[in-house]
Formats: structure tokens, C-alpha cells, sequence
């Protein structure tokens, strides 16, 4: 029996020893979410034994089960911290994903002998090509598009699932492999979209919309953000744009100024040898980043490039960004295809503990069309505005066959989540919370409640105001909407109040008609077509100035019609009535005493009110503006190019009680740009004339502020009616550094403020019959209200801080003229709300 067991085991031996265990898996950036390329996955021992993964993180490592160096598998990568897993000496065949965490960039092991570092020459010769890789280079393309969009709540601790308020949310956690290294999250938005772009050289692109699948947020303004997360970029560009923030590229012009590179590795990819190269930034608090790519030795084309947000970079509320590119050589160029975009926002820098927002974008590109001929004419004829958006909605077979990518198990999940999250009643109370501090409005079904800024004020011919507002909302209908608003003042003792109706015929191409009645008392003299609404400190904490208020009547129709988007006109028919608050002929009273001759040929008439009818047009174009679309409004998010708006004003006397006719045109232009390293600089320049003999209260009152709290819209050492013209032109500069200066001192960087400069000037004229019929209220004959320029110009100028506790700005200004003028207040301290990326 003893011989007979020796025999056996002697037999079977062979196999045992010569038993194989098989490793497969896929090694992934835990942020991209894509594969490393080239990763040494090895088991460790005095003789590790390994493999190196692919281009998109695959490996596969076979060896004999007897001669593995120990139980355990490593995945080591430059630019991330190396992750060890058990290997199960029980299973023959086994799966294991490695999720790669970034860490800094450390390379200190880098050495670079006499001479020029060998890194540099390959940036240059990188700089040196990349034209004829740049898309808008091209004479023109077409080339289909597919996007992917995600927002979610991250950093879930699996802890929370026996908490309260996690009660109605367990299948967030029971979606998330046990097994796995994701952590639970709370999905709210995911969309896809399939799109063609056409690119003509001199002419810019456009979009046209296939098909779309979109689930979560049903916030319209919402989606628009998500889906703008970044402007549209090219990795060869010398500044890429996120946020409103400009970063530098790796690959700028002059990017061997801001960084440091390093050559780390070369191999073949896809039959071309390659080099690796490492970088970092060369100094602290700069808008750059840090990352490896992968580059053609033959073209210097880029082909694969991740990189990340720099520590330092003063920017608010985003923990990371990052970027993966990946591109395909067609005729020796280069093209996109795919770029990932990765922001997470979190209040912390602690995000590891605390949860935050993620958002990913992913777009990929196929069937790239160049210098077609026939392009031309498809060109011309695609609208990007002619949707229709049932036909866009696809059965999920479409998706199935046309998505350049399959959904990872995740992804899927999501789809599943987001539509049961929705009726959690947490989750819709987060909703609306969140929707109320954003908006100002409270949502309550089919209502609106606000704005909340509006419930408490307080001025000197009010005393305290107290109001509330309540108005329909898209759950009673997606294109009317109905407004109503009261107020009362402890001081006067009124009830003010203000009535809306707003039609909506089609909210893409915005074309709307509008009523709206105001009873109220107000700071300003323009009417509601020409005026900002309001701000919650205008009668608030004011200097000790005359308050010079009106009590208005006004009531408006309108239509609004949207060309294509940036091109708009609207056409208002308006009547006002105001009449000046408190004594006539008393200086010494807190009110606003106006007089006027209206009849050039009777100086013994003086009217101490105003009614006007007004006919109203205005012409509005901003060229490539980018809008987050609202049922009933629309908020602009900005252009690379300047807005331009036109308006024609023409009062008709002897409608409705009117006493004057006159004709006022005006014309504004204004535009923000991105001014580098420097940070931004933005510009207003507006002018017009009036036309007619009229009280002042129709002329241009150039807005001054006589609160404590800086005004973007006025000027801030100005008095209310301190200036009054019939033909004038202002000018207004406004210079934010971003931390230029002050990112470069220790310890102050910490705090991420920002520098901003600003000037402002105006300067205008009044015409002889508008001085003789405004004669009682000049300061001249010894009235306490308005003046013209009779010294030049008028100029402030001013500097300040902002981004304090993200949100607070203070400035010191300084006046430059008319210091003599009655009240003039030659330099103040103000402060303001105010929120940047």
C-alpha cells in the first residue's frame, strides 16, 4: 500500500509542479476613471516577476503556480502611489483591477548631466509642430461627437447607510461592489449626446444635435452648467479656459517658463516610438498644472496626456481638475479622441472626509472629415437652432449601437439611481434648498415664494419696509407665468405693490410678450427697461445724504423676439408717472424737492411731477454668448466677444396724460477678456443723447451711491442726481488680478485673495433749454440736487480685495474731481458680496 501511494504521488508530481495561475485585470487612474498605460504590475520577491499593461491598462501575467515569489501584486506607476493586493493561491484564474491614486510629483531621482536638459529640445520641437495638429488650423472638418455627462455626490462614508437620512438611499450602497475600491456616491444628473460639428475656417463652428438621453436634475439652468463646465479647448492652445480661469498649458509657446520637464520613459505605441515625459510647475500660486504625457518621436505629435490642477492655484470651491487626453494620427496629424474633464468641488480642502460635488465630461471624437469641398454647402445650410427635441429622444437600442464607448457597470447603475432618487423626499428637500439659495425664490409646488432679499429694507421715506412676493413657477405652466408683489412702509405708511404676466411662445429662441404695473417708491428715475432691479442694500445703512426718492406709477407691455442666440430685439410701450417724495421748497427736509418751468414761454408754470408715455426698441447682439436657458429667463454666462446694445426712446405727448415728446438713442458696448497669468480685465463703454426740452427727471441721471456697500453698477462716490446731462459718454475699467501679486508671498497665498483695480469716468454736457427749464434745481442757483460738468470729467478710481471668505470684497476709492460739490465724499471704504470661480 506504502509502494503503491509512492507510485501516485510520483505520478501526479509533474502536474502539480507544473500547474499555471492566470492574472488578468485593468490597471485605472482612480480619478479619469481611465486605464494607465504602460503600469509595471509585478509580484514582488527577490526575483519579482511581471508584466507591463497595455495602452488602455490591461495585462495578463501567467506563471506556475509553484514559482510565484510571494502572495501578494503590485501596480507601480510614475505620478501615483503604488497599491499591493492578495493574490489567492486557491483559484487557478483570477481577476484584479488596480484603482491608482495621483500623488504629487516627486522627482527628485531625475538627473540631468552637462548640458541642456534633453526634455527641453522635445517641447520645442512639440511647439514647433503643433499648428498643423491645432483643429481651427484646418481649412475646415466635420466630425461626429458624443458626450458624456456626470454630477455627483462623492465621498459617501459607507457609515452613513445606518444613518436617518440615508434611510430611504440603502440602494446607493448596494449598487457599489463590495469588493470593489469605488466609493458609494450619490448620482443627480447624467445625459449623453450625439452631435456633428462643422468647422470652416474664418466662419467658427457649428453644433447639430442628434440625439440626446438625459436623466437627473430636470433644472434646465442647471443642465446648461453641467454641461459648460469648460470652454471648449485645445490642448495646444496656449491658455486653456475652465471655469472663467485661464491655465497654461504644458504645450504654450513659452510653456519652458512656467515648467519644468523630464524624460521618463520611451516604447512603441501603435508602431511609433514614443517618449514619456514628465512635468511639473516651476513655481508656486500659478495657474498651471502637473501631469505626464505621451509624444511621437517622429511628428511630435501629442498622443496620450493626464494632468492635473497644481496645488496653490487660487481658484474657489474645486479640490481637483483634471484632464486625459487621448489622440489618433490620420494622415499624419494628429486628432482628438477623447478628452475627459474631471472637477470636484467641495467647500474643503479635506475632501478625502468630507462629501463633495464631482462632475466629469467626457467627449469622443470619430469619422474626422478634412478639406471637403461639399462642406461648404452643409455648412450653410445647418442650424444649430432648429431643434426638434421629441425627435432627439432614441430608444436605448440606439444607444446600444451608437455610443462610441460602452457604459461601464457604474455608468449604468447611475441611469437606474438618478430616476429613483427623485422621489426621495430628501433628496427634494436638498433640491429646493439649494434652489432657494441660488435663486432667491422658494418653490412650493405650482408657487414661488420671494425673493427672500425683498422681505425686510429700510430707507428714510419708508422707514421699515416689510414685502413679500409670490408668483407661478414651470409646475403650473412652462410658458405663463404670473407675479405679484407687496410691501408696506412703517414710515409713510402706503402699501406698494407690483403686478406681472409673461407669455412664452418659445423659450430656445427666446420670443415672449410681457405686462407688468408698479406702484412702488424707488432710488431711480429710469424706467424698468433701463434699469437693474434694486439691490437689497439700496435704501440700507446709507450715508447721511438727502434720500431722494420717487413715487412711481408705471405700467408696461412688451415683446421680446430672439433671432438666433446673442441677436435680440425688444419693443416696449411705457407709462410712468413720478412724483419727487417730501416737502416741496424745504431744503432743510429729508425729501426731494423738484421744480420745473415747462413752458419755455411761461416762467410762472412750475410742475413739481412727471407723466410720460414712452415707446421703447432695443437691439442686443452678443456673438457666441454662452446662456444658462430658464422657462422664463435666460442668464448670460459671458462671450469672448464684445456685446453690443442699441436703444431708440421716443416720448409721445398726449397719450395717457404725456407732456413731453422727445427722442433719446444710446448705445453701450462691453466685453471681458482673459489677460493671462494677469488674470481678467473687463470694460464698459456707453454713450447717448437726448433729444428735447424735458425736466431732468428724463434726462440722463448718471446713477451714483449713497450706501455704505460698493455698487458694480453705479458710480460709487457719486451722489444720487449729482449729475445730470443731455449728451454724454462714460467709460468703466475693471482690472482683477486673481492673486497675481499676492500669490507669490508665503502665508498670504494661503488665503487666496485677489487683487482688483478699478476707473470709472463720465463726462457730459447739457444744452442751454434743458439749464433754463431745469433752472430751480441747479446747483448753481443755490439748489441741493443735480449739476453738469462743468470742471471735465468726472473720475474715481479705486483698488481693493477681494475673494476674503470666498465671497467678501472690500475697496478703497478715491474721487478725482468735483471735490467742491455739495456732499461730495472724496475717498470711502465700501465693501460688497461678490463670488468667483
Amino acid at each position: 500500500m506504502r509502494n503503491l501511494f509512492i507510485l501516485a504521488f510520483l505520478a501526479w508530481a509533474p502536474l502539480l509542479i507544473a500547474q499555471k495561475i492566470l492574472i488578468t485585470g485593468q490597471v485605472i487612474d482612480d480619478d479619469t476613471e481611465e486605464g494607465v498605460p504602460f503600469c509595471s504590475v509585478f509580484i514582488p520577491g527577490d526575483i519579482p516577476m511581471g508584466v507591463t499593461s497595455d495602452v488602455e491598462g490591461k495585462y495578463r501575467l501567467e506563471m506556475e503556480l509553484a514559482s510565484l515569489p510571494s502572495d501578494t501584486i503590485m501596480a507601480a506607476s510614475v505620478g501615483y502611489d503604488n497599491l499591493m493586493k492578495r493574490i489567492d493561491k486557491t483559484q487557478t484564474e483570477l481577476s484584479i483591477n488596480f484603482r491608482l491614486k495621483s500623488s504629487s510629483v516627486e522627482l527628485e531621482t531625475v538627473m540631468v548631466l552637462a548640458g541642456e536638459n534633453p526634455a527641453n529640445e522635445v517641447v520645442r520641437r512639440i511647439v514647433a509642430n503643433k499648428e498643423r495638429n491645432k483643429r481651427k488650423n484646418f481649412d475646415n472638418y466635420q466630425v461626429e461627437c458624443y458626450s458624456k455627462t456626470e454630477l455627483d455626490l462623492n465621498n459617501i462614508d459607507p457609515k452613513m447607510k445606518d444613518s436617518p437620512l440615508f434611510k430611504d438611499l440603502q440602494f446607493i450602497f448596494e449598487n457599489i461592489d463590495s469588493t470593489s475600491d469605488v466609493k458609494p456616491f450619490l448620482p443627480a444628473y447624467v445625459a449623453e449626446r450625439i452631435y456633428d460639428i462643422f468647422y470652416i475656417n474664418g466662419k467658427g463652428k457649428k453644433e447639430i444635435l442628434k440625439a440626446q438621453k438625459v436623466s437627473g436634475v430636470e433644472n434646465s439652468t442647471v443642465v446648461d452648467f453641467i454641461g459648460q463646465m469648460h470652454d471648449e479647448f485645445d490642448l495646444y492652445d496656449n491658455y486653456i479656459t475652465v471655469l472663467g480661469k485661464e491655465f497654461i498649458s504644458p504645450f504654450a509657446n513659452n510653456g519652458l517658463f512656467f515648467y519644468e520637464y523630464y524624460i521618463i520613459d520611451s516604447t512603441h505605441i501603435e508602431d511609433e516610438w514614443s517618449y514619456k515625459l514628465k512635468f511639473k510647475p516651476k513655481r508656486r500660486g500659478e495657474n498651471t498644472f502637473y501631469g505626464d504625457f505621451w509624444v511621437s518621436v517622429e511628428n511630435y505629435g501629442l498622443e496620450i496626456v493626464n494632468m492635473r490642477m497644481s496645488e496653490d492655484v487660487n481658484v474657489n470651491l474645486v479640490n481637483r481638475l483634471l484632464i486625459y487626453a487621448e489622440y489618433k494620427q490620420q494622415d499624419s496629424i494628429w486628432l482628438p479622441y477623447k478628452e475627459k474633464t474631471v472637477i470636484d468641488f467641495a467647500l474643503s480642502k479635506k475632501r478625502e472626509k468630507m462629501m463633495g460635488v464631482i462632475g466629469r465630461k467626457t467627449l469622443m471624437y470619430k469619422d474626422f472629415q478634412i478639406g471637403q469641398e461639399e462642406l461648404e454647402k452643409t455648412y450653410k445650410e445647418a442650424d444649430p437652432e432648429d431643434i426638434d427635441y421629441i425627435a432627439l429622444e432614441k430608444a436605448d437600442s440606439f444607444w446600444s449601437e451608437q455610443r462610441h464607448e460602452k457604459l461601464t457597470d457604474n455608468e449604468k447603475a447611475v441611469y437606474k439611481m438618478v430616476d429613483s432618487i427623485k422621489t426621495v423626499p430628501i433628496y427634494q428637500t436638498a433640491t429646493k434648498l439649494l434652489s432657494t439659495i441660488s435663486t432667491g425664490y422658494y418653490e412650493q409646488g405650482p408657487l414661488y415664494l420671494g425673493p427672500y432679499g425683498s422681505i425686510f429694507n429700510y430707507n428714510d421715506i419708508e422707514g421699515i419696509r416689510l414685502g413679500f412676493g409670490v408668483g407661478t413657477g414651470p409646475q403650473f405652466s412652462k410658458k405663463l407665468r404670473i407675479y405679484g408683489y407687496g410691501a408696506y412702509g412703517f414710515g409713510d405708511k402706503r402699501w406698494k405693490y407690483r403686478l406681472e404676466g409673461q407669455y412664452v411662445f418659445n423659450r430656445f429662441k427666446r420670443r415672449e410678450v410681457g405686462v407688468k404695473y408698479i406702484n412702488d417708491v424707488l432710488f431711480d428715475n429710469r424706467n424698468s427697461e433701463q434699469t437693474p432691479s434694486q439691490g437689497l442694500f439700496a435704501g440700507f445703512l446709507r450715508r447721511n445724504v438727502p434720500a431722494k426718492m420717487l413715487a412711481v406709477k408705471e405700467f408696461k407691455a412688451y415683446y421680446q423676439h430672439t433671432y438666433k442666440r446673442g441677436f435680440s430685439n425688444r419693443l416696449a410701450i411705457i407709462h410712468r408717472n413720478m412724483i419727487p417724495q417730501g416737502a416741496i421748497f424745504s431744503r432743510s427736509d429729508r425729501g426731494f424737492n423738484f421744480r420745473y418751468y415747462p413752458d419755455a414761454n411761461d416762467y410762472t408754470k412750475i410742475d413739481t411731477a412727471v407723466t410720460t408715455t414712452e415707446v421703447l426698441l432695443k437691439f442686443r447682439y452678443a456673438y457666441k454668448e454662452k446662456l444658462l436657458r430658464g422657462y422664463f429667463s435666460d442668464l448670460s454666462i459671458g462671450t469672448k466677444f464684445p456685446i453690443i446694445e442699441l436703444s431708440y426712446l421716443a416720448g409721445v405727448k398726449g397719450v395717457l396724460g404725456s407732456k413731453y415728446n422727445y427722442h433719446r438713442i444710446s448705445a453701450e458696448i462691453s466685453h471681458w477678456f482673459n489677460v493671462g497669468p494677469v488674470g481678467w480685465f473687463s470694460y464698459r463703454i456707453e454713450g447717448g443723447k437726448v433729444f428735447g426740452r424735458l425736466p431732468y427727471l428724463l434726462l440722463e441721471s448718471h446713477p451714483g451711491n449713497e450706501a455704505y456697500f460698493y455698487n458694480p453698477e453705479s458710480y460709487n462716490l457719486m451722489n444720487s442726481f449729482e449729475f445730470v446731462s443731455d449728451l454724454w459718454v462714460g467709460v468703466r475699467a475693471v482690472q482683477h488680478f486673481d492673486g497675481f501679486f499676492l500669490n507669490r508671498i508665503p502665508l498670504i497665498r494661503k488665503l487666496k485673495w485677489r487683487e482688483v483695480a478699478f476707473f470709472r469716468g463720465v463726462w457730459g454736457s447739457l444744452s442751454q433749454e434743458n439749464q433754463e427749464a431745469n433752472a430751480l434745481n441747479h446747483q448753481d442757483n443755490g439748489g441741493p440736487y443735480y449739476g453738469s460738468f462743468n470742471q471735465g470729467p468726472y473720475m474715481e478710481v479705486g483698488a481693493g480685495i477681494e475673494n476674503i471668505f470666498k465671497v467678501i470684497r472690500i475697496d478703497a476709492l478715491w474721487r478725482l474731481s468735483y471735490f467742491d460739490n455739495q456732499d461730495a465724499q472724496k475717498f470711502s471704504v465700501r465693501t460688497t458680496l461678490s463670488f468667483y470661480f
